[in-house]
């Protein structure tokens, strides 16, 4: 039976849920699968039901320079066409970034050694999470030796600078996408991907789980309890969040803000909350386990966000799930996340005055948290459920990788 190869950055990330679900629904198919990653996570970011999987999967780094060598001339001897094409290819393919040419090779070397690891083992498509170096090295994979790679897009992968990223995009056999923004994003400023075919399967979590039960709303004698969850960086633009904050003391409105997360901005951060005299209502937590986080959102009414960019925050689909309202900048794919009014409140990106205001009307309007947390359970139900989303995908690998002679569960057509 053809397999099918995943191959990762990292590989078994923690919070890489989707791509592991995807790794689970396709082994429960019976399909033959094969891990291959860059590296391993550091250890404290080890998804531990998947840690069996490490020593079965072949990681690029490190690994001995005798093994690069071996594989490297074998891929030589394989395909000597297609290896001196690859090189040609590795010296032409360049964009701004410094030593392009160098890591185009590095990728090269990487790429002979997956080839090596692949031999064999019947594998008729390749699939990469993350358009980064994985994605690069999946290039020069199907240059050597022809099996063809797909990829799946996350956010920050096509929102921030990204070597050779229109390349990478363009020679995939398809793309998967987890919302819509980055469909249309990626077709605006890339006219060659106007006939590149786009998929939309979203991420989520496992809706059925007792760690995603919606917990019933705290009772909090009128103080507003609101949670934030981000690194303390200027993306995140917590710096606007405690503006409005502050707002709302003006207003007289009770509330009670805590942050989780760590970043150099937290002295700065704490310094604005004092100065703006709301220090006994902000309280930062710093870095949690996933665990604690829940447990603060299960204290809170609310989920904020006040970044200045996103892509699709897991921190609004695990408060959806647990039944809480969001509070967040109307940007990129948030909207289509979160039904403005319905599971929760958006607001003009960059306007600490109308965050305050959004945040305001959940304190003078007490039903709304309850009201909105349980549309937003709903909402989450119907399309941000994990083990309905991974059969998403392995639709599309139905549809897209006919050898590998899968039946889909559901229908997807191209986005």
């Amino acid at each position: 039976m053809p397999a099918l190869a995943y191959f990762f950055s990292a590989y078994p990330v923690l919070t890489e849920t989707l791509a592991l679900h995807q790794v689970r629904a396709t082994r429960d198919l019976g399909l033959p699968c094969i891990l291959a990653a860059n590296r391993r996570p550091a250890p404290d970011r080890e998804h531990a039901l998947y840690k069996n999987d490490m020593p079965r999967t072949l990681y690029l780094t490190p690994v001995s320079a005798g093994t690069y060598l071996r594989a490297n001339v074998s891929a030589m001897a394989r395909f000597p066409r297609q290896y001196a094409q690859a090189i040609s290819l590795a010296w032409r393919r360049r964009d701004r970034h410094p030593w392009q040419r160098c890591q185009n090779l590095a990728h090269l070397l990487g790429a002979a050694v997956l080839a090596d690891f692949l031999k064999g083992q019947d594998v008729c498509h390749v699939h990469v999470h993350f358009a980064y170096g994985a994605a690069e090295v999946a290039l020069f994979l199907e240059g050597l030796c022809g099996i063809p790679y797909s990829l799946s897009i996350h956010g920050s992968d096509v929102l921030l600078e990204n070597r050779l990223l229109e390349e990478k995009l363009r020679q995939a056999r398809f793309l998967v996408s987890n919302c819509r923004y980055f469909v249309g994003n990626l077709k605006d400023r890339f006219p060659s991907l106007a006939a590149q075919k786009f998929y939309v399967v979203r991420g989520g979590v496992d809706m059925h789980a007792s760690i995603w039960r919606p917990a019933p709303l705290p009772e909090t004698a009128g103080i507003l309890r609101l949670l934030h969850v981000a690194r303390l960086v200027p993306v995140k633009a917590q710096h606007l969040l405690i503006e409005a904050l502050a707002k709302l003391k003006v207003q007289g409105i009770p509330f009670a803000c805590r942050i989780i997360g760590e970043g150099p901005l937290r002295p700065e951060l704490e310094n604005q909350a004092r100065a703006l005299g709301i220090q006994e209502n902000v309280r930062f937590l710093g870095a949690c386990q996933e665990s604690a986080v829940r447990q603060q959102c299960d204290w809170s009414q609310a989920m904020v966000l006040s970044s200045r960019s996103e892509g699709t925050p897991m921190t609004i689909i695990e408060a959806m799930a647990k039944g809480r309202a969001v509070v967040a900048p109307r940007l990129t794919a948030i909207p289509e996340m979160i039904e403005d009014g319905k599971s929760g409140l958006l607001f003009t990106p960059g306007s600490a005055a109308d965050l305050a205001r959004q945040l305001a009307r959940l304190a003078c309007h007490p039903e709304l948290p309850a009201q909105m947390g349980a549309e937003a359970r709903r909402r989450a139900e119907k399309i941000f459920d994990l083990t309905v989303n991974a059969k998403t995908f392995l639709a599309v690998l139905a549809r897209e990788v006919p050898a590998l002679g899968l039946t889909p569960e559901v229908e997807i057509a191209p986005a």
